[in-house]
This record gives structure tokens, sequence and C-alpha cells, in this order.
């Protein structure tokens, strides 16, 4: 497949705006999806601040255990809350200073940041106008005295909110956390100070104040007190000023915030996000969400937390479950939040992650659940929160909902009329929406009985936070898409999305029928399945309490009660498809652990491992469920060794849980899903090795390594493979181990061939290994990247075509585009050019702006040498509008929208954003102040009728250009060949709708 640049160039552009909602105010789950990459960014502050921190380094586990204050009372384990464990973690410090948000690029959408002393406008703030009656939580709309460029975007309509923040499109009342998830999610936005402000409160002529002049605009708010229930909050003081180029300038005065976030960003998710120490000028330059996150308050480090308790404890845990007894709320306006650790599943809706090694698990932790304090806990587990009023959560449906959140609720599918709205999802994106009927999820939504067409109103809500719904349990792995039933979402309902979940309110809307098709067509195939995906999970239950006393034992036991209940609980709400086994115990490796795979009729090895040598003979009886897998009876680790080998054996096709009990109970009982697959056919083959390496004549290749795996994704052992080349020797087979890996040594005869690997039993079942001796370019392979007709405009995106180019991998590069990617280089007449994307087949890049003459040479370079050099033609003008897919769709957009023209056709009026490169070179602009056009200006034809150019200019990303035209009248509705004229040079055929 081609990678066109626009995929990636266009993705800040494209991607659409969330709106968030207000809800009622109901403390809840602080999880957003950027809660991971929070609470690490906190964690690394802290740990730079606190030297204390850093002295146990380079001890050694054991030296750490021992002098460990860590204690276990039964199945609780008990940390105390100093080295770190409870800190203040990042305070703010931009008290006197300012930061400086310096646009880049044409359409001002990548931005440079830069710290300085002082920069507070007094003058500005005296002279501004108050907005009078701005209440707490209220926003206020204003017009901007010029067109002001953010993140691609122009706006002349700022809303400034009492929170301490600038959005646009919509103003933002929520009252949900103000938290850097909300900002990612949220709309486009300037944070000054986010953080919960009560302008009403402000005293005399404080508060919040605007002043306009011809290039800029200073918001301020004047001594304008944290929101506070028990008082007059400590008064914040600092502003946001907008200018005309589009810089953006957060000045502050003198804040005593507690929690707060700084900075900018697109909103809606869009770009890569960035957690930086704005008071350090961070270097570089950003694209999407760049912020710092404060907190003046105590804050349990959850990663530091976790390093303790592994001081001491095994990697036995798939959740961590904090407590604690010091008082420490988990977030601001949150009872708990659930942070994922670790993730290599797909199919719903959450990235992949691996950030284990930072909380101090090498190999099994995946998931943190910070819980608060326990003081906001009924003694009694199954008793209603206070705190959460109407929702109907308990102390366990609040630790199940946490626990939920490793899989839930991430995906949604499309609103037909809005492909960009998510009507499954509510709040910050990971809970299921007020109108969806999440059949009462634990993760939140309701059950929602429909009156009928024709009632008014047509929606109640019945019942709430019951258990993980059969939707939620697909989505977990724990059952088939066929025993999913269809729910439905209510479509412009009159209840925000983002509200706690409660009974018995009536609302009226649209029903939107969602079946697991449509959510499977959404998220892709859950994967691994319910036939292996894990059932059972190790929790541990860990109490933060005061250093150097043992807290009251009823508070211990209280954490005890929670744990102990969790276990029926967790297995009823999983409607006893799963498993929590909450015991603290020493950890057992099973190397069919989680899962693994073995073919009908044969074997392989397995093993299985504790951490240390035993002193004693350790015993482990083994047993099958169903019989579709055959194992001994035992395994035996012998005295003074730690790992201990058996056979596996497939005895008939299908699943199989496979138990491995421990004769000693202080350690784990472990459970391994075992596939027995009857059809070698259905197995893949991957490389673990690069497809491409470099070969010497009588000389071994490194190591050719392959893995053996099924549509789960699960490795399979005992599986023969058999190498072939077309040079030289090669071992002929290879079994796979336990981890579904086969490795086979290669030594060519000559400096070009193949290997062949495949299934012994399914020899179309195969991979492919190539040796290379350097690139190759294709002839005519040097291409405009929009048209990939041949020839090159300077500063403009180019796209080469060969062989061998990249030696195996590919790679695709974020801004700045470097020279070098993944080990290659493009030389244009000997100078390396920046690299956007490169693979085997195919490199995208920049040609450079200051090229002269009618031709270029160009060479690729790689770790296994030098093209032959290749000579292409240049232009000066190549204009080509770039495409989206298959069915010629151009890429465009209306303007101020993220909305293509097929799926909202564009109509008379209407300004497109169209993009597309080899526009030539570019000159300062009289027009717009601070941009520059194209010296050449196009003709825009759309079905041949011409629209009225505004701007055409470069956009964030160096040779991609940006047109801006109107539609005029007379334009044909329908399907239309949109092209660009420049100086009578017509741009490639592309497709827009017209309405």
């Amino acid at each position: 497949m081609t990678h066109r640049i626009i995929a990636a160039a266009c993705s800040v552009t494209l991607a659409a705006a969330f709106l968030t909602a207000r809800e009622v105010s109901t403390p809840g789950c602080g999880t957003t999806l950027e809660r991971t990459r929070q609470e690490l960014y906190l964690h690394r502050q802290s740990t730079i601040r606190n030297p204390i921190r850093r002295a146990g380094r380079g001890m050694t586990r054991a030296a750490i255990a021992a002098a460990s204050t860590n204690q276990d009372f039964g199945n609780v384990a008990l940390v105390d809350k100093s080295g770190g464990v409870v800190a203040l973690q990042n305070k703010f410090n931009l008290n006197n200073r300012s930061v400086t948000f310096t646009a880049g690029g044409a359409s001002a959408s990548q931005y440079t940041v830069v710290s300085t002393a002082g920069g507070f406008d007094s003058t500005a703030a005296a002279n501004g106008t108050k907005l009078a009656g701005l209440g707490d939580d209220d926003s206020r709309g204003i017009s901007l005295p010029f067109p002001f460029p953010f993140y691609g975007h122009t706006y002349r309509t700022a809303y400034v909110n009492s929170d301490g923040n600038i959005t646009f499109v919509s103003g933002d009342t929520d009252i949900t956390a103000r938290s850097f998830g909300r900002m990612v999610a949220g709309s486009p936005r300037i944070s000054g100070l986010f953080s919960d402000l009560d302008p009403s409160s402000a005293k005399d002529s404080a508060g919040v104040k605007v002043y306009s002049e011809a290039g800029r605009v200073v918001v301020t708010w004047q001594s304008v007190p944290q929101f506070s229930d028990t008082g007059f909050g400590l008064p914040q003081t600092f502003q946001i000023q907008m200018l005309a180029n589009g810089n953006v300038v957060l000045a502050f005065g003198t804040v005593n915030v507690t929690d707060a976030v700084t900075g900018i960003s697109p909103g809606g998710g869009t770009g890569p996000t960035s957690l930086v120490s704005l008071v350090s000028s961070p270097a570089g330059e950003f694209t999407g969400t760049v912020a710092d996150q404060f907190s003046s308050s105590d804050s349990v480090d959850i990663a530091v937390a976790a390093q303790r308790f592994y001081e001491t404890h095994d990697d036995a845990y798939d959740y961590l479950v904090f407590f604690n007894t010091v008082g420490v709320a988990a977030a601001s306006g949150a009872v708990a939040y659930e942070v994922t650790v670790r993730n290599q599943r797909t199919g719903y809706g959450d990235e992949i992650k691996e950030n284990g090694m930072e909380f101090g698990s090498p190999r099994r932790l995946q998931s943190v659940m910070n819980m608060g304090p326990m003081y906001q806990y009924p003694d009694n587990p199954a008793a209603t929160i206070s705190a959460r009023g109407p929702t109907g959560d308990t102390g366990l449906s609040v630790v199940g909902h946490e626990a939920g959140h490793l899989f839930l609720a991430f995906v949604s599918v499309p609103n037909p009329n809005n492909p960009d709205d998510k009507p499954m999802l509510g709040r910050a994106d990971v809970h299921w929406s007020f109108n969806f009927d999440s059949e009462a999820s634990l993760l939140e939504g309701n059950t929602i009985q429909d009156n009928g067409e024709g009632r008014s109103p047509r929606f109640l809500t019945t019942d709430t936070v019951e258990g993980y719904s059969p939707l939620d349990q697909y989505l977990m792995g724990f059952r088939a898409p066929d025993e999913v039933p269809p729910v439905f979402a209510v479509l412009n309902s009159s209840s925000p999305a983002a509200r706690a979940p409660q009974r018995n309110i009536s609302f009226n809307g649209q029903r939107l029928n969602v079946a697991i098709e449509d959510v499977i067509a959404a998220a892709g195939r859950r994967t691994p399945d319910s036939t292996v995906a894990q059932r059972k999970f190790r929790f541990a239950f860990v109490l933060i309490a005061e250093p150097g006393t043992t807290p009251p034992m009823e508070q211990i036991q209280k954490v005890d009660n929670y744990r102990a209940a969790f276990e029926p609980y967790f297995a009823k709400a999983a409607s006893n498809r799963a498993v929590a086994d909450t015991r603290l115990a020493h950890g057992v490796q099973l190397s069919l652990a989680p899962a693994a795979g073995v073919l009908a009729g044969g074997s392989g090895r397995a093993t299985i491992a504790v951490s240390s040598a035993v002193s004693a003979p350790l015993t482990f009886l083994l047993s099958t469920a169903s019989g579709s897998a055959s194992v001994p009876s035992s395994v035996t680790i012998p005295t003074g060794a730690a790992e201990a080998a058996f056979t596996i054996t497939g005895v008939r096709a299908g699943a199989d849980d496979l138990t491995a009990t421990p004769s000693d109970a202080s350690y784990e009982t472990t459970v391994a899903k075992v596939q027995v697959n009857g059809d070698v056919s259905t197995l893949s083959l991957s490389l673990l090795s690069p497809p491409q390496v470099i070969g010497v004549a009588g000389s071994a290749v490194p190591t050719v390594r392959v893995r053996v795996t099924d549509v789960n994704q699960v490795p399979y052992a005992g599986v023969r493979l058999i190498g072939t080349a077309t040079t030289g020797t090669v071992n002929s087979s290879a079994t796979t181990d336990e981890t579904g890996v086969a490795s086979f040594i290669w030594t060519p005869a000559q400096d070009a061939g193949t290997l062949r690997l495949y299934l012994e039993a399914a020899p179309a079942r195969l991979v492919t290994v190539n040796l290379t001796s350097k690139p190759a370019i294709a002839a005519n392979g040097a291409v405009n990247a929009a048209s990939f007709q041949t020839g090159l405009t300077p500063g403009s995106l180019g796209t080469v075509f060969g062989s061998a180019l990249s030696g195996g991998p590919s790679a695709a590069a974020s801004l700045p585009w470097p020279h070098t990617l993944a080990g290659v280089q493009l030389l244009i007449d000997g100078t390396p050019a920046s690299l956007t994307y490169v693979s085997d087949t195919q490199i995208n890049f920049l040609v450079p702006p200051d090229l002269s003459g009618s031709t270029a040479t160009i060479e690729v370079q790689n770790p296994a040498g030098r093209s032959d050099a290749f000579t292409t033609q240049l232009s000066a003008l190549s204009p080509a509008i770039f495409i989206i897919n298959a069915n010629n769709e151009a890429a465009v957009l209306i303007g101020g929208t993220a909305s293509t023209t097929f799926s909202r056709p564009a109509k008379v009026g209407d300004t497109l954003e169209i993009y597309a490169t080899g526009l030539g070179p570019t000159v300062p602009s009289t027009a717009f102040p601070g941009f520059v056009e194209t010296a050449t200006k196009p003709q825009i034809l759309i079905g041949g009728v011409p629209a009225q150019l505004v701007i055409s200019t470069v956009s964030q990303f160096p040779g991609l250009y940006q047109i801006n035209a109107v539609v005029q009248a007379g334009t044909p509705s329908g399907s239309q060949t949109l092209n660009l004229v420049m100086n009578g040079i017509r741009s490639n055929d592309s497709k827009i709708m017209v309405q």
C-alpha cells in the first residue's frame, strides 16, 4: 500500500473537536484517556525535585527489602507514605513569569515555548472591562478585533470561562475535574490556570477583565479566588494575551493554586500530547496539546507507591489497589481513578501500553487503582457511598468500576448524523454516556426504558451500577459476540452525556440501535477473544499509612473486608465468567500464561518458575478442565532451583484451562488458557527479524527468528518449521519454544538470495527474508507526493519508489522531520532531505526549497549501501491536490470544521480548506500580516466553475499547502471535479461533494 503523506500530515486538521457538557455535582471517577501520561509526568517531576527518592537507586532488591518498612497484615499490604509515596508532586512555579507560545507555520498550528521573567501587563489589567455577572462555572463569548489563528483554524469569537481558561467553538461550564485529560479531549483551549475558580466571589473591583486593542486581546483574572464551599478561597492573578499573529502569552502575577493545568490545546484529542515543565522553556515544536500539570497539595505518587510495594512482593499481580489512611484525595473532585500500566489487547478501543518498569513491574502488572482515603468509604462494603449520591454506587461498585477501566469504556459506534460524535460515550470519553442503555453497567450509563415512538417523554432511566453488562463482558474478553444482545443510545437528548447515572430520569430524543456487529465494525475484532482471554486476575489490596506507626487495626480490617467482599462481587458482576484472586502470595510464572497454543496431536515444552531458588522441593499439581490438552499430573521444582519444565500435549481441538496448584499455599495458584488447534493452516508466522538483511558471502547473517501464533496472537509451542535458502546453508528445520519462537542460522554463499521459512504441515504459511546489497530507485521513481506524476518541485512534498530502500524497516516521522529515519537518508544533489516516511518500497520527503536548475540527482543511503544516482526533472510549479481514499476524494475540509465535503457537502458561500503540494515559492502576505502566500495565485475550479480564492499559503507541515476558497453561485451540485490551475499548469483531478 502506498502511504500518501496527507494521511499523517492532516491528522490534526481532520480530527473532530469533542465538546464537553455540564453534569450534576457528583464526585466521580478521575480516570481519563490521559491519566497514565499525567500520573507518569507528575511522578517524574516529583522525582526530579525529591533527592530522597533517588537515594535508593542502585541498591539490590535484597538490600531494599531488608531496609523496607513494608508490612503484611494477612492479605493486606501496608506501605508508609514516606520516600515520595505521598508528596507535593509539582508545585506551581510560574509566579511573576510569563510563558509565550509562538505560532509557527503559515497556519499558526505548531508552537515553540519560551518562559521568561515578568510579562504581566498591569496596564491592560487596570484598563480592562470587567465581565459583569460572570459566576462560578460560567462562560461569556467575546468578539475578537482580528481573526485569531489557533492550531490551523481561525476564530473571531472566544469564550472566556470562569475556570481560568479560554475556549473556541463553544464555552465550557462543565464542573467535572479541571484535568489535563479534560483539556486534551475538550474544546480548543488556552489554559492560563485551568482550575476551579469562582469570579462571583471576587471582591470589589477584582474579577475577570477583558482589554482589546487592534492587534491584541488581554483577559485578566484579577484576584479571582479558587472556589471554596467553606469560606473565601485564595485569590489568583494571571492573564491570557492573544496576539493577532497567533502567539499566546500566559502571564502570572501571584498564584496560590492547589491544582491546575496551564498550556494550550487543539482539543478533541487531536495531535500528540505533551506534558512539560513550562518554566524550563521546553525545546521542540508542539503540534498538539502542550501543558504543565501543577499540584500544590499532597498527592499519592502511584508509581512510587507501586515501586515500594514491589520492594517486598513478587511481580505476581494484575492489579494494585491503593487505599490510604493519611487523608489524601485520589484527585480533585474524584473519589478514585485507574491507570492502565500495560495493554497488549486490541478491539475494545484502548491503545497499546507498556509502562510496567516505571511502576516496578518487569512483566505482569496491568493496572493501578488509587481509591483515595478510607474515610470516604462506608464500613459496610455493600453500603451506598454518600458522595456518589443518586448514582447508587457502593464501596464495592466503585472498586469494580475502577477495575473495569482496564477495558472500559473506550469504544462507540458513530452517530449517523455526525461521524465524529461518540453517542455511547460520556464523561472524558472513558465512561458510558448517560444516554446509552449500558444495562446499568458499573462504568456508568443507565438501563433505559423505551416507552415507544410517539410517547413523551419517550425514555426513562430505571437502573444503575448493577454489574458488567454483556457488552462490557465482550469487551473484557469474557463473552462471545453472539452472547451480546442489542442495546441503544439516545441521540439529541436533553440530558448531558457526561451526567452521572441516576434512576427515574425522563427525557426525549432519537433512538439509535447498537448491535455487537456495529461495535466490532467500530473497534475491530476483540483480540484475544473470549475463548482464550484472561479470566483470572490477581489483585493486591494495599493500605498507605503514616510512617513509624501501625494504623488502627479497624482500618486494616476495613480494607480486608473490602478485599474479601470483592472476590464474590467481581465474580457476580462478571456473570461468574471471571475470577478475582485477592490473596497476597508468592508469584508463579507459568510460561503458558495467560494463554498459549499447541497443535492437536502435537506436544510442546512448558516451564513453571518462581522468583528465587526454593529451599525444599516445590510441587505443583497440574490439571486441565476439558481434557483437550494433556499434562503430567504434577511437576516439581527441585531444591536449589527456581524452574522446572514439563510437556503439554494437544489431545483434541478446543480451548482448555490449565491449573497449577502449589503444594505450598504461600505461592499463587496460576491458570493458563490453552488453545488446542486442529487446523495448522489457521496459524500465522511473523518475523521477529528484519525482512531484509545485508548478506556477505560465506558469513552467517544475524539469527533469523520467527514466531507462530493464531488469530488471537496466542503463541504455539512444539510447531515444526522448515527452512530453505536459494543460496548457502541453513538449518533445515526448527521447533518453536514455549514462547512460540523458532530460530534459524543462515550462511549465504552469495551476496543476494532468499530464505523461506514455512510450517511443515502447512507450507503455504510462510515468511521470507531477502539478502540485499544496496537500495535501488525505480525507473521514473521520483514523483510528486500528491499526484504521483514524475518530477519534483522545490519546497513541495515528494515520493521516491524503489526496492530495498530502507533495508527492511518502515518508519514515520513527526515534526521536526529528520534527515535520517530508520537509518535511511535521501540525498538530493548530495544534501540530505527531510524525511516523513520510509519503507523498503517508498520514501516520502520534503524537496529542499533552495534547489535550482532543471534537474536534480537523487540517491538513497541505508545500512546496506548507497543506490545508484537517479536524475529527475525539476519544475517551478506542479500543483497537485492530495486525496484521502481510493475513491479520489480530495483532502478538503469545510472551513472552521473537521468535516470533509463527503460528510457534509459544501454549499454556496462555504469556505473550503484545500490541501495540496507543488505550489511553488511564497512571499509575505499583505492581506494577512504574519502569513505567507504563494507567489503564484492558483485558480480553483469546482466542476469547471471558479471558486473565490481567499489565501494560498503553507500549512503547519512544510511542503503541505493550504488553499482557502469560497464556493460561488452557479457551482453544480453533486460529486464534482476539483482542480487547481497555476500558470496554465493543471493539477490532478480530485472529487468533492457539493449540495
